[in-house]
């Protein structure tokens, strides 16, 4: 799995997406799994933007545009979502495109990062999906952009493992990772965006057992929005 992780250009991820602005469907999780609690687990610490601008909104992004928060899918099973922008991010302005990429993988803590792959529990990801939701001076909120992926048509990795619960992302054979996506103009009293990932994922309650159970986990972040001064 030498390759996934590779950056592509932007207009090479064009040709290869299938995408399309739907929302996800809600699965029921099956018994056995027992996935954690994701009020409680979802984690997003990151140090607030830097910029001479004083924050109104809680943005997490750094002043160069990184973020790397976690969800634990299931004891010592950790999703990671690594997301990253073109620019940095108090130059997320109203009235220019933001772009973003991010990385989805997980981690099966409960074993070493050098124990052999069968040994970690296999975890898959049929649907992912990216909404923005608008924070403005008016008081109205819009859902300006909503991006609906099937990793497996997406995925730019020639040697993509896949399941019956869709693309592989367990760490270190499998991931998925979307290039260059973008948000357009916004309305003008717009100051903040939160984008919510939600991912359809379905995890192996025992390594090697082969039985997975399916569950949707979300993970939001939320950006400030400038004004060009």
């Amino acid at each position: 799995m030498s390759h996934w992780f590779t950056r592509i250009a932007a207009v090479t991820g064009v040709a290869v997406l299938s995408l399309t602005l739907t929302s996800c469907t809600s699965v029921a999780a099956l018994v056995g799994f027992a996935p954690i609690d994701q009020a409680s687990q979802v984690s997003a610490s990151a140090a607030p933007t830097a910029t001479a601008t004083p924050l109104v909104f809680n943005s997490v992004f750094t002043d160069m545009g990184s973020i790397h928060p976690t969800i634990q899918l299931a004891p010592q099973l950790e999703l990671q979502l690594d997301m990253w922008t073109e620019q940095k991010t108090h130059e997320w302005y109203t009235d220019s495109d933001k772009r973003f990429s991010f990385v989805i993988s997980v981690f099966d803590r409960s074993q070493a990062p050098e124990a052999a792959f069968g040994t970690k529990r296999h975890v898959y990801m049929s649907n992912v999906t990216v909404t923005a939701t608008t924070t403005t001076a008016s008081g109205a909120s819009t859902t300006p952009f909503v991006l609906n992926v099937n990793p497996i048509a997406a995925t730019l990795d020639p040697e993509a493992l896949t399941g019956p619960g869709g693309l592989l992302v367990t760490s270190p054979k499998g991931g998925f990772q979307l290039e260059s996506t973008s948000i357009g103009v916004l309305t003008p009293d717009t100051y903040g965006l939160t984008l919510d990932f939600a991912m359809t994922i379905a995890g192996e309650a025992t390594a090697g057992g082969g039985a997975t159970v399916t569950q949707i986990v979300h993970q939001s972040i939320p950006v400030a929005i400038f004004k060009r001064m």
